[in-house]
């Protein structure tokens, strides 16, 4: 079995004209003048909050779900806070459904008991977790439609443990 040796190509073959515009993409000159003509034209293009406008007026029933008033949209709420001020997405006085994850197990629950700045300790862990969501309860006709029958764990409720009793007696 002999081996077989290939000629050397070198770089004459390259600048052989069957090789020139064989790529689909073109020379590399021209994707370099492409990337600079695009990188022009994007740059142009800028993201700024001064060119936001405040947003249209919602439906005549709407809450905002920060303040739970009617007439805007909550990233047009007078109420908005700076991110990060504050423990809860709700800042408000009332009583509000909230949504919880704990960040140590990643169980989730659900609560018409959540407050602003108020946790809950998750069952699992026993750490204090703050709702990451929290909207309006859903009161048709100005009625509490929660079930009653069932038991609030005030134990677990941080709010219930600040005040001394049950919570939903302030409302």
């Amino acid at each position: 079995m002999g081996v077989t040796f290939l000629p050397d190509l070198g770089t004459s073959a390259l600048s052989n004209s069957v090789y020139k515009g064989a790529s689909p993409y073109g020379s590399l000159n021209n994707i370099a003048d492409g990337l600079s003509s695009l990188t022009e034209h994007f740059s142009d293009l800028t993201l700024t909050s001064e060119a936001r406008k405040p947003s249209k007026r919602p439906p005549p029933n709407y809450l905002c779900h920060l303040c739970f008033n009617k007439g805007h949209y909550i990233k047009d709420c007078p109420q908005a806070r700076p991110k990060g001020e504050g423990l809860t997405p709700y800042q408000g006085k009332k009583r509000c459904f909230g949504e919880y994850k704990c960040p140590k197990c990643k169980r989730k629950w659900m609560s018409g008991n959540s407050w602003a700045n108020m946790g809950q300790e998750c069952i699992k862990c026993h750490i204090n977790v703050y709702p990451h969501k929290q909207r309006p309860l859903e009161k048709p006709d100005g009625l509490d439609v929660s079930d009653q029958s069932k038991e609030h764990p005030q134990h677990l409720c941080e709010k219930c443990k600040v005040l001394g009793y049950y919570c939903r007696r302030v409302q």
